[in-house]
């Protein structure tokens, strides 16, 4: 079972791409060596490493963006349904959150997880299976 919250997903997304990277480069640069067990490693730890670069790309400059903060609001049932602007017959209505101490509005944060981790830190241990990939690549050689 994968458990994701908001754009947690693309965590398995860009896992997915690192693989395929990885052998997309060994079809590229290495096609005549086969099923060389080294040459495999080295070349997916390589498509690992750089797709935890671009996963880590996007936790860093987009996520920000598309997880900004956010005033809260609860819905407010009306004594009498009414009509809005676009003739809708509406039941509740929107009122903001406020802190009952202070009178200001409360802002939430969404967070993106995947298996109950932060995005941002998801980039960590797929470059250490990519480095760990490459140390193996690089001993199988030897």
């Amino acid at each position: 079972m994968i458990v994701w919250t908001r754009w947690g997903i693309l965590v398995f997304v860009f896992f997915g791409l690192s693989v395929g990277l990885g052998f997309a480069l060994k079809g590229v640069f290495a096609p005549a060596v086969g099923s060389n067990e080294p040459a495999t490693n080295t070349f997916l730890g390589t498509g690992f490493v750089l797709g935890a670069a671009a996963l880590w790309a996007f936790s860093t400059y987009v996520l920000p963006r598309l997880d900004r903060a956010r005033p809260s609001f609860v819905y407010q049932q009306l004594p009498e349904p009414a009509l809005n602007e676009r003739g809708v017959k509406v039941t509740h209505r929107p009122v903001a959150v406020v802190n009952q101490e202070t009178g200001q509005q409360i802002w939430t944060r969404p967070s993106s997880t995947f298996f109950f981790i932060p995005m941002r830190f998801w980039p960590y241990p797929i470059a250490a299976i990519g480095v760990v990939n490459l140390i193996i690549g690089m001993i199988g050689r030897g």
